[in-house]
């Protein structure tokens, strides 16, 4: 397993192409181009801020930015899964060409989200402080949820792009599944809004925790439950080793089936 780690570290300049050529694949052809990456979570915030505000009302104050706080993050999330569900099928010409460990093409897949997250935040924290959120001592945590998410969706990541060589269908199932977790991740409404008898799924979600942990910093203004995250890294890390046998086990057998 080390020497994977060692030998992904080996194509580091690969890995740093490949996320680079993700990031300016993705707006190519369009007219405003890589501005895209501010100008999207900017528009869903004036969207959302009109939706909740004049449309739909909740009983939460400042409820667009209520919902941003985590929006981000779940955006990072899904759509690294999503993306990285269809990587190696996508690039089978590239892995039958060439040698390189396919375990950078998942990674790829969740650097290139964890880019466009922290461009995101020139967003949402200028938004935050025009509110009266401002920064804060408990902005010093965001780097460990962070890291904890990236570690936590690398893992589902790289499970996801080796299972899909094989089951062609969890591409499409995924689509179905990651929509269910939206609603049962409590990014839409506060976990003490769901009713105490069927709160517990939430707070066996990894993914549900994960959003407190963000809404906790950005809008309540205070320390995250340290425990709860504490409790997801370890179980990150566990998944990470797993994900990394099981794609380890899988990838050569990539050849023969993409």
């Amino acid at each position: 397993m080390i020497n994977d780690w060692i030998d992904i570290y080996k194509y580091r300049e690969f890995l740093k192409n490949s996320v680079s050529k993700d990031l300016k694949t993705r707006y190519r052809g369009s007219v405003f181009g890589f501005l895209w990456t501010f100008l999207n979570p900017l528009m869903m915030l004036v969207v959302y801020s009109i939706l909740f505000s004049i449309v739909v009302r909740m009983n939460v104050e400042n409820y667009p930015l209520f919902l941003f706080s985590t929006l981000l993050s779940w955006n990072f999330f899904s759509g690294s899964i999503l993306g990285s569900s269809s990587v190696i099928v996508g690039s089978a010409n590239l892995i039958k060409k060439i040698y390189f460990p396919h375990e950078v093409l998942p990674i790829s897949i969740v650097l290139g989200g964890l880019v466009n997250y922290i461009y995101g935040l020139v967003i949402l924290i200028p938004a935050l402080c025009i509110y009266g959120y401002y920064p804060n001592v408990y902005y010093l945590y965001l780097p460990l949820i962070l890291l904890v998410q990236v570690i936590l969706t690398l893992a589902i990541s790289l499970i996801v792009s080796s299972l899909t060589v094989f089951f062609r269908d969890l591409e499409h199932m995924l689509i179905i599944i990651m929509n269910a977790l939206f609603y049962l991740s409590g990014v839409l409404f506060p976990l003490t809004a769901v009713p105490e008898k069927v709160r517990w799924i939430f707070s066996y979600n990894p993914i549900a925790i994960m959003m407190d942990s963000y809404r906790d910093v950005f809008y309540y203004n205070k320390m995250p439950d340290m425990f709860s995250i504490s409790m997801l890294g370890l179980f990150s890390l566990v998944l990470l080793v797993v994900a990394q046998r099981i794609f380890a086990k899988l990838k050569f057998r990539f050849i023969e089936e993409i």
